[in-house]
């Protein structure tokens, strides 16, 4: 597909979910009792509450795990009401992180929840509003901002991210038509909605496709496969610690035609296991919150390598991948010809193709050699009792420069361990802090939280 052809698309798209133009779709059910009708309602209900301020649009922060609020929430931004705002996470820490200015911000959130009183509070329901919607227009064009991102849930400093209305509807709309996604599908989703991932394909995709998306967000095994079989769910979306964790969990009589996983790199072995069990492809998609999605693979298909969407430009030189994109966020430097550097280590197979071989940063040089933090980790993995491993660099005041630090998930000791890597890896690269334990700290979007991790290491030290 060609970026001008989905432009276009991505207009008209926009514009049948205004106008509700999907045949059947107002008594369509989109997400629990919420139908599409319910949608346009509440979207009507956000836009009469949150009118502009000296022709300047609101705020509209998201502290909900609500999927027909924050698709409501989408609706009534795409018809020219407030820029939605959405957390790393929905704790009292992340509210008070919101920097947009207070006179203009409102928050709609759950029942009960106090909030400070510089927000104001905004509850949204289809009651009170005419059970036959009243068509939309759009009210933004496709450059303009549709929603911020703030990410650093894993870091524990927030950035914020501008997404456009092309950024999202553009490839929510793209994975629509790419993986076919259609009136027909479930999804059940183990990401919260208000990462991109977790809005890409628990919202925004299947609003667009007219699907239905189940509104609990499982975590534990169990949950997931008693809801993907309870709902005859279709597609499952999860990130690589939800993979793993389903482990010799099988889906007993389940429908599941697809399953996606992102936010990591998924093991190969967790994968294998999962498509074995239960005869089902997973896709993984490649990218970050500011990129938007960059590529992709599966490799039931036998897809070694990840391919880069056909509305992206891809340049890779020297482990170095430069990507044009539609989806790339407007806070991101990129050189004359429009070209973004993504950190991240690549290697550039056949045809278009590459192979993941580690973010830039994770290079580091200690005793005047170079060490890959990632390969450490790979090489932790491969012990018999390691579940998982997490390497981090520390920087140091010696000679050194850096300290290496290995959080690791099993059952062997820090001396096991150190037995093991001797002889498979070069001394500089041998941690010089191992701790073990039972569970590696994660984000609620599958991704470690280095700030948790740190803080261990700091604790020990302390």
């Amino acid at each position: 597909m060609k970026i001008d052809a989905l432009h276009c698309l991505t207009e008209q798209a926009v514009a049948d979910l205004l106008t509700l133009k999907m045949a059947g779709a107002r008594d369509r059910a989109f997400c629990g009792k919420c139908t599409y009708g319910d949608i346009h309602a509440m979207a009507h209900a956000i836009l009469d509450r949150c009118a502009e301020t000296h022709h300047q649009r609101g705020y509209l922060a998201i502290f909900t795990m609500d999927r027909a609020v924050i698709a409501a929430a989408i609706v009534a931004a795409l018809a020219g009401g407030p820029i939605l705002i959405l957390p790393h996470d929905i704790s009292d820490g992340a509210l008070m992180d919101l920097a947009s200015d207070p006179e203009h911000t409102w928050v709609v959130t759950d029942p009960d929840r106090m909030l400070p009183d510089r927000f104001k509070e905004l509850f949204v329901t289809p009651d009170g509003h005419s059970p036959t919607p009243i068509p939309l227009n759009a009210g933004i064009d496709p450059g303009a901002p549709l929603l911020k991102l703030y990410t650093g849930g894993s870091t524990g400093t927030p950035t914020i991210w501008t997404k456009t209305v092309e950024n999202i509807m553009g490839e929510a709309l793209f994975h629509v038509g790419e993986h076919q996604i259609s009136r027909d599908d479930v999804v059940v989703a183990t990401v919260p909605p208000y990462h991109i991932y977790g809005l890409l394909f628990s919202v925004v995709a299947p609003l667009l496709a007219g699907a239905r998306v189940i509104d609990q967000t499982c975590g534990f095994p169990h949950e997931i496969v008693n809801t993907v079989t309870d709902t005859a769910a279709t597609i499952l979306v999860s990130v690589p610690a939800h993979f793993r964790a389903l482990k010799d969990h099988d889906f007993s009589g389940h429908g599941l035609r697809l399953a996606f996983s992102s936010a990591g790199v998924l093991d190969e072995a967790d994968e294998r296991n999962f498509r074995q069990l239960n005869n089902v492809f997973v896709m993984e998609v490649y990218g970050s919150t500011e990129t938007g999605g960059i590529a992709f693979r599966c490799r039931g298909r036998g897809e070694i390598f990840f391919s880069p969407f056909d509305v992206i430009e891809t340049c890779i030189a020297e482990e170095s991948l430069k990507i044009r994109s539609p989806f790339i966020s407007s806070e991101i430097s990129r050189n004359d010809a429009g070209f973004y550097l993504v950190p991240d280590r690549v290697k550039k197979c056949s045809g278009n193709r590459f192979a993941i071989l580690g973010r830039s940063d994770a290079v580091v040089k200690i005793a005047g050699l170079r060490v890959d933090l990632d390969r450490v980790g790979s090489v932790l993995k491969a012990m018999d009792g390691i579940r998982d491993a997490l390497v981090l660099a520390k920087a140091v005041p010696r000679g050194r420069a850096f300290d290496i630090r290995a959080l690791v998930e099993g059952n062997c000791t820090p001396g096991d361990i150190r037995l093991f890597l001797s002889g498979r890896l070069e001394a500089a690269a041998h941690p010089r802090w191992i701790k073990v334990v039972d569970q590696i700290p994660m984000t609620r979007s599958g991704k470690y939280d280095r700030a948790a991790v740190a803080a261990l290491f700091e604790a020990e030290a302390g």
